[in-house]
């Protein structure tokens, strides 16, 4: 990856690696006379912990600095007169800092196509959340009670996130996992350790419900069909929907729809390049760091489904809806409006010939 210099800027979120800790936080200070920086809401993915107070960090404790999220700057004059360039930072300090492909060069003008880029930043809160699920997952290795359990679990579920590794080629490489993510819980299922998908879970993987999220899902459904004979059910592919909502069909990775809808640089999965690069999938024990990786696959797979169908897909609809719900709000009469054959608000309701293309009596 080239490396260029970047200008910190209050409100990013960085990626912060000092001798024992690999931090996630959001820039709140920078005081380049004292160098130091201060995070808040920090999360240390390497202890799986949460700070509850902000962290102070100075320039020598840095080894490596890299943007995950850029924000769009303060108004403040404080903003623009603490907002470091790295060769201001590197004239009194040996840390070496490198720019995420998504990080800003200098100028805000430079930083617009970015932003026009993303549907979406996720707020701090729903980051929060995200942290309090890498803090819950399971690694299943045998059909004992967190096996039962989880599939138990997953059974009462409306949606699911599946990522299986590896998948690039089908049905060419053996399973290594299986990841599973709700909206609370990451299970990781061991399928070198388990030895095969067994009845239950294959009765779970071709129900139409939960529906599952998964990303290239023809080449999931090859690996299932001629490795275990498992037909999947309930698929809602993020890559087609991605392509539909966005016009553009081209070759998309997870990580990269992710980062282009939900505007996460690829660096928030892979914040060890190196370890990434020569990672064996087959290698067990699986690495603490690997399970947060496929955990964070599963968990933004949730997300970008999530944000994909109801900001767009549903977007009409959800308009539709506000628009009828507010029909008597402003109407004094409305009280007689309301018979049981009123037809009050129903010239809200349009429907386009292409949406909601099926028939009602096909319905099950």
């Amino acid at each position: 990856m080239e490396t260029t210099g970047i200008t910190l800027q209050l409100g990013q979120m960085l990626l912060v690696q000092t001798a024992s800790e690999l931090l996630t936080g959001t820039l709140k200070f920078v005081d380049l006379n004292r160098k130091i920086i201060e995070l808040e809401n920090v999360y240390d993915q390497r202890s799986n912990c949460r700070y509850n107070s902000p962290q102070i960090l100075a320039f020598p404790q840095i080894k490596k600095l890299q943007i995950i999220r850029d924000d769009e700057p303060s108004d403040s004059p404080n903003s623009s007169n603490t907002s470091p360039t790295t060769s201001e930072v590197n004239q009194e300090s040996h840390t070496s800092y490198n720019t995420a492909p998504k990080s800003p060069i200098s100028s805000p003008e430079l930083k617009k196509p970015l932003r026009q880029e993303s549907d979406v930043s996720l707020s701090s809160n729903e980051l929060e959340l995200i942290h309090e699920q890498l803090n819950a997952i399971v690694c299943i290795t045998q059909t004992d009670q967190r096996y039962h359990k989880a599939l138990a679990d997953i059974r009462v579920q409306p949606v699911v996130a599946l990522i299986m590794e590896p998948v690039d080629f089908g049905r060419a490489h053996r399973t290594s996992v299986l990841t599973v993510a709700t909206f609370k819980m990451v299970y990781i299922f061991d399928i070198i350790a388990l030895g095969s998908i067994f009845r239950e879970m294959k009765q779970l993987l071709e129900s139409e419900r939960p529906r599952k999220a998964v990303h290239y899902s023809h080449r999931l459904v090859d690996h299932l069909k001629n490795r275990y004979g498992v037909k999947l059910g309930g698929v809602f592919d993020t890559f087609v929907a991605v392509s539909l909502v966005r016009g553009v069909k081209q070759p998309m990775t997870l990580i990269e729809a992710v980062g282009q809808v939900l505007n996460i640089t690829h660096l928030y999965f892979q914040p060890d390049a190196v370890e990434i690069k020569t990672y064996d999938p087959y290698k067990r024990p699986l690495s603490a760091e690997m399970c947060q990786v496929l955990a964070k696959k599963a968990i933004f797979q949730l997300k970008l489904h999530e944000h994909l169908l109801h900001k767009h897909m549903l977007k009409n609809f959800y308009n539709q809806c506000e628009v009828f719900s507010q029909t008597f709000c402003e109407n004094e009469d409305a009280p007689f409006q309301m018979q049981r054959e009123s037809r009050a608000g129903f010239q809200h309701i349009k429907r386009s010939p292409n949406e909601f293309a099926f028939k009602f009596n096909d319905l099950k």
